[in-house]
C-alpha cells in the first residue's frame, strides 16, 4: 500500500514536472523573454548540447538558467576589464579578467593533489603513533627488550623499588 502511494507521488511529481517544463519552454520561446536573456537561447543550448551525451534531455530551467548565468559572468568579467586605467580595452585586460576562471581546473587538481598527499602523511604519521605506543609503555619506559640508557634503568629500578615497598 505504502509503495503504490510513494509510486503515485512520484508519478504526479514528474507529471507536475514535465507540465512546468513545457510552460518554461513556451515562456522561453516568447520575444520578451528572449530580449530578457542575456544571449540568444538557441545558440546557449546548441553549445550546451554538443557536449552532452546524445541521449541526456535538457530542461527549459536548465537552459534559461545556465543562460542567466553566462550573462552573470560576462558582467563580472567587463567589471574587471573596466578596473583598467586605459580608455580603449585590449586582448591583454580580456586575458587578465578571464585568467582566474581559466585557472579553475588547475586549482581543483592541485586540491586534490595537496589532499592526496596529506592523506598520505596522515597514515605515515598514524603508522608512527602506533609504532611509538607499541614502544613505549606510560610511564615513558622503552619496551621489545630494548636496552634502556644507564639513567633511565636506575630510574626504572627507583620506581620498581617504590612498588615494592608500597
Amino acid at each position: 500500500m505504502e509503495e503504490e502511494t510513494t509510486e503515485e507521488q512520484a508519478e504526479e511529481t514528474q507529471e507536475e514536472s514535465v507540465n512546468e517544463d513545457a510552460e518554461l519552454e513556451k515562456e522561453l520561446e516568447s520575444e520578451e523573454e528572449q530580449e530578457r536573456l542575456p544571449f540568444p537561447n538557441a545558440r546557449v543550448v546548441r553549445l550546451l548540447k554538443s557536449e552532452l551525451d546524445s541521449d541526456k534531455m535538457v530542461r527549459a530551467r536548465v537552459k534559461k538558467e545556465l543562460n542567466e548565468w553566462l550573462g552573470e559572468l560576462v558582467r563580472r568579467i567587463s567589471r574587471e576589464i573596466n578596473k583598467s586605467p586605459y580608455t580603449v580595452v585590449e586582448a591583454q585586460d580580456l586575458h587578465k579578467a578571464i585568467k582566474k576562471y581559466d585557472q579553475l581546473d588547475e586549482v581543483a587538481q592541485q586540491k586534490e593533489r595537496l589532499i592526496s598527499y596529506m592523506n598520505r602523511i596522515k597514515g605515515d604519521c598514524n603508522i608512527l603513533i602506533e609504532d611509538v605506543e607499541k614502544s613505549f609503555d606510560v610511564g615513558g619506559n622503552v619496551r621489545r627488550g630494548r636496552k634502556l640508557s644507564a639513567s633511565a634503568q636506575e630510574e626504572q629500578d627507583a620506581q620498581q623499588a617504590e612498588n615494592e615497598e608500597e
